[in-house]
């Protein structure tokens, strides 16, 4: 779980200080903290490598403490290197044969293995002796034996638990979130979350997972609340904000999510992610030019980026600059030329300034593109009935047969017949669309506005609206 600070001048000046050191190969002294500090600015970095270096360093020089064997072996593990980890950890053994960490550490690498038997037997006899505290993290290991042999809700079960025991248990609450969507406990995790939060209203992590198991049961405005209570408790949880943010626009609440990203971008500075969904938010809110501002601030960032370029065309699109608009669509398909969305807009903005020759062109490019999608295939066949090319329509929709099928088809297919005087095969193209999907025909008129005068299509709709109401 991301969970990044900004970090302050002095320790980023050790940082500078460290690394060039290291790298001229120069002995380096540190105490306990400093070297402890230093591998979780790795970990956090996804640095593993560096982070075991570090551990190598700091092992050297206080060779007779646990905790850097325990810290290697734990990288080693999530690097999956398991056996060279049960190694280090043996090690570890012999300085301090009950310490807890290292035992708690074994049973998952051994679970990781495959080891169960060896494991449950360590996790039986911890269970014996261990304070209630030290429970938590016994609990929480013997979610990893039921991952591995996938007993998702004894998983569960088990993370409530360790939960319970220690409510400030954040590796659990982390845990149990994951576990919570493998074993589908969505109702229990809320309930579960919510007596959390009665005992601690201000645990940023029950928030976020409360979030979680809302949005998954679909009670959309509910989660945003609480994923938002996530980073008010915790303003450095980055996490919290992203997944707010992102149902914030997956509900269409577009000024929402962009306080939400400017907040972000004020404790964590520039994302290239965040610009491109700040844009995203102003270009839904209609705010044309302060979109392309940040538009124009990613392609300072990354010059190659086709889905800004795209987004570019599209705000250039909505103000109606056509010219700008398929100058931005073009550099998005020098880079991505293998991109439906990309074709289809510069089809309709080629077609917006009756070039008609090269929007056919690229209507064509998209139905190649994504032939299975028939949103592609419509407009393609819709734009050729509109500039009278009816014989050519029909063409296309039989090509498109090959590899899709839809009520928007099947009314594309009507209108170009009407046009072409096929009257009887037209009906019973109109006929066959609104068997499939009765409310997409409105399709018919947005082609051909003329056809609402049809009396015997009038009367076949209204038919085939009161089928639809009576199912």
């Amino acid at each position: 779980m991301e969970y990044r600070t900004k970090r302050d001048i002095s320790f980023l000046n050790l940082m500078s200080d460290f690394e060039t050191n290291f790298e001229k190969g120069h002995d380096v002294f540190y105490s306990e903290k400093t070297y402890l500090e230093i591998i979780r600015y790795y970990e956090e970095e996804l640095q593993y490598d560096k982070a075991i270096e570090v551990s190598d360093i700091a092992l050297n020089q206080f060779s007779f403490r646990p905790d850097f064997y325990i810290i290697k072996a734990r990288l080693l593990f999530q690097s999956n290197f398991h056996g060279e980890a049960l190694q280090l950890l043996n090690k570890a053994e012999k300085i301090s044969p009950y310490e807890h960490d290292i035992l708690l550490l074994k049973i998952r690498i051994l679970a990781f293995q495959g080891v169960i038997e060896e494991a449950k037997e360590i996790l039986a006899d911890m269970k014996r002796y261990v304070s209630s505290s030290d429970l938590s993290d016994v609990y929480l290991s013997e979610s990893y034996i039921n991952e591995v042999m996938q007993d998702y809700d004894g998983m569960y079960e088990n993370l409530t638990k360790a939960i319970i025991c220690d409510m400030k248990n954040e590796e659990a609450f982390e845990r149990i979130g994951f576990a919570v969507q493998l074993s589908k406990n969505y109702e229990a995790s809320v309930q579960f979350h919510k007596m959390v939060i009665n005992e601690q209203p201000f645990n940023y992590l029950s928030w976020y997972n409360l979030g979680h198991a809302l949005s998954c049961l679909g009670e959309y405005k509910e989660a945003i609340d609480a994923l938002e209570y996530s980073f008010i408790t915790e303003q450095n949880f980055e996490n919290g904000y992203l997944d707010c943010a992102d149902i914030c626009i997956q509900e269409k609440d577009f000024k929402r999510a962009l306080n939400i990203y400017q907040t972000h971008f004020e404790i964590f500075g520039i994302n290239e992610e965040v610009l491109f969904n700040m844009a995203e938010c102003q270009y839904n809110l209609g705010n044309l030019n302060k979109a392309r501002i940040l538009l124009s601030k990613l392609l300072k960032l990354d010059p190659y980026n086709d889905e800004v370029y795209y987004k570019l065309g599209l705000c250039y699109a909505q103000a109606e600059n056509w010219s700008k608009a398929i100058n931005a669509y073009h550099k998005a398909i020098t880079l991505e030329d293998n991109c439906e969305d990309y074709y289809l807009s510069i089809a309709v903005a080629h077609n917006a300034i009756g070039s008609f020759e090269k929007a056919e062109f690229f209507y064509g490019k998209a139905v190649e593109t994504g032939p299975e999608q028939s949103m592609y295939w419509r407009e393609y066949i819709s734009f050729l009935i509109k500039i009278g090319k009816k014989d050519k329509a029909l063409e296309v929709f039989t090509d498109s047969d090959t590899y899709t099928f839809g009520a928007d088809l099947l009314f594309c297919k009507g209108v170009a017949e009407y046009l072409t005087g096929d009257l009887t095969s037209a009906y019973n193209s109109f006929e066959e669309g609104l068997k499939e999907d009765f409310d997409q025909h409105k399709i018919i008129f947005e082609i051909e506005p003329e056809l609402m005068l049809q009396k015997e299509l009038e009367s076949m709709i209204s038919y085939y609206q009161g089928e639809t109401k009576l199912s």
